[in-house]
């Protein structure tokens, strides 16, 4: 006890220990992301699949190199870099079908022995696929609602701890679970859906506690370790499993994992008031700042106005526009991988590549828009409800705009990942729209209505799996089919916004103030003065 205490103090010296809270919640939502996105990386080389079907219409073939190196204008700059990518592309595409050709990997037997390091895909059915891409979302919905819960019963220090041990270790077995049997995965990969659905309400407490509220769109904005992880998780695992073999994208960010685990139950703690390495002067700064807003106690159950959270009607038009988001982010983390490996043709690495950049534009954006966000309301420039409304042109309105133009670039991918970026990068505003919004309707409950609002959202992610399988896999992935898809997005985003455009606010609404429990004994004692005297 009394070497951590030197450690927080040591620490403090250097760094104020909320940024260090920012840190560890950057890094929580980082570790929840990794274990959120192997599956829909994975699914690629797990599962034994003919080449790339080149008849299929539709399908960019990037086979004309001479015919591009014809047409290109002299006078386009731009031309040059697309004719010099798509060869690069060819290259890749040649190689991967030698490849598959010269190995000719078998599908791995049933009766096969339990390995480590096996490489061989599993003969799964695109149903499979689907259900596994669908099946952490089916764990991930409840588990927002227990992560709310717990968060206020137990403290967010702990759910996120508990959480993370257990979705690491699941991870780390999932290759042996596969080889039983893919129901067992399936089973698996709900359990982690609960897990992951703990981390961000309990984030969300975190921020409630720790941040000052004109610094609160920079805490929201380390929640976006997701996003960061992202970035790294599709390329890192994508060459994981390229370069060793597909078992390894388990074992390796799983390990990683157990490193940070070590780190958080050291660091993090749930309030300036709690934390043993806070300086003073900080931990008066925070608890002034929230004077009024904020109570230092945690609520209890009794105290959780929840027939009033459920019946508000700016709690329930955020919970649709968090929906939109949620489906625009679900949609890129469950199907773009499948979108340009299957519809445009890129190798495995490559696609992790192009995956990733699209959450590198919202990490930026992001950025850019928490800056603007806490510059905006620490000068009173306009109202927080008309801050939040406006984002949300940003966050919902644009990204649905450069979805549906996606659709119509066809197989000219250079202007595809641009737009790709473009829509989710633009939804870095999300961080002061929908994603900040709780905070401002209710901070004591903050982690609680997050729990809430990321159960209904997530709801989206085993929607959109099936949806792709069902309107685009069966027919081979073919451009004019993922057209109907990005249309769908791009109108889920645009109406979850109108919803809040009319039911939205930024203000604290009146239940955000604690209940105070009365002792039994008060209350018996008025029930007796309250009953009439009576003769005996």
């Amino acid at each position: 006890m009394f070497l951590n205490q030197k450690i927080h103090r040591l620490l403090a010296r250097w760094i104020p220990m909320r940024i260090l809270m920012c840190v560890m919640m950057f890094t929580a939502c980082w570790t929840s992301y990794n274990c959120r996105l192997q599956m829909p990386i994975l699914v690629v080389p797990m599962i034994k699949e003919m080449p790339v079907n080149h008849t299929v219409a539709g399908v960019c073939v990037f086979n004309e190199t001479a015919r591009r190196r014809r047409d290109v204008n002299p006078l386009d700059p731009g031309s040059y870099l697309e004719t010099y990518i798509l060869d690069r592309v060819q290259e890749d595409e040649d190689q991967t079908l030698h490849s598959l050709h010269r190995r000719d990997v078998p599908a791995r037997p049933s009766d096969a022995p339990y390995a480590f390091f096996s490489g061989l895909p599993f003969d799964w059915t695109p149903f499979v696929r689907g259900q596994l891409l669908a099946s952490y979302s089916y764990g991930n919905v409840p588990g927002n609602f227990i992560g709310g819960w717990v968060s206020l019963r137990y403290g967010p220090r702990k759910a996120v701890l508990w959480s993370s041990i257990l979705a690491a270790t699941i991870s780390l077995i999932s290759p042996f679970l596969a080889q039983a049997h893919w129901g067992v995965l399936l089973f698996s990969r709900i359990i982690i859906g609960v897990t992951g659905g703990v981390t961000f309400p309990a984030c969300h407490t975190m921020v409630a506690k720790w941040a000052p509220p004109h610094e609160r769109a920079r805490f929201i904005w380390s929640l976006l370790g997701g996003t960061f992880g992202t970035i790294l998780t599709y390329p890192m695992i994508a060459g994981i499993a390229e370069c060793l073999n597909w078992e390894s994208g388990w074992y390796i960010p799983s390990l990683l994992m157990f490193l940070w685990i070590g780190f958080w139950a050291l660091i993090a703690y749930d309030s300036p008031s709690e934390h043993p390495g806070i300086s003073t002067e900080e931990k008066d700064y925070i608890l002034n700042a929230q004077t009024g807003i904020v109570r230092t106690e945690k609520p209890t159950w009794k105290q959780t106005p929840v027939r009033q959270i459920l019946t508000s009607i700016p709690f329930i038009s955020l919970i649709i526009c968090h929906f939109g988001n949620l489906f625009l982010l679900f949609f890129y983390q469950n199907s773009l991988m499948l979108y340009l490996t299957k519809a445009l043709g890129f190798q495995l690495t490559r696609g992790g590549a192009a995956a990733g950049a699209p959450w590198a534009g919202r990490m930026l954006f992001g950025f850019f828009f928490s800056w603007a966000g806490d510059t905006i309301k620490r000068k009173q420039i306009i109202s927080v409800t008309l801050l939040r409304k406006l984002a949300t042109i940003f966050s919902h309105f644009l990204p649905g705009i450069f979805l549906v133009l996606v659709g119509y670039v066809g197989c000219d991918f250079v202007l595809a990942n641009i737009f790709l970026v473009l829509a989710l990068g633009f939804n870095g505003a999300a961080l002061i729209s929908n994603l900040s919004n709780n905070q401002d309707l209710a901070p004591n409950f903050a982690g609680f209505l997050y729990g809430i609002m990321n159960t209904v959202g997530t709801t989206s992610g085993f929607i959109i799996p099936p949806i792709v399988e069902e309107i685009a896999g069966k027919y081979g992935h073919p451009i004019d089919k993922w057209q109907i898809l990005f249309w769908i997005g791009a109108a889920v985003c645009i109406g979850s916004m109108i919803v809040f455009l009319f039911g939205g606010s930024g203000n604290i609404q009146s239940w955000n103030e604690l209940q105070v429990d009365r002792p039994a004994e008060n209350a018996e004692d008025e029930e007796r003065k309250a009953k009439p005297a009576t003769n005996t």
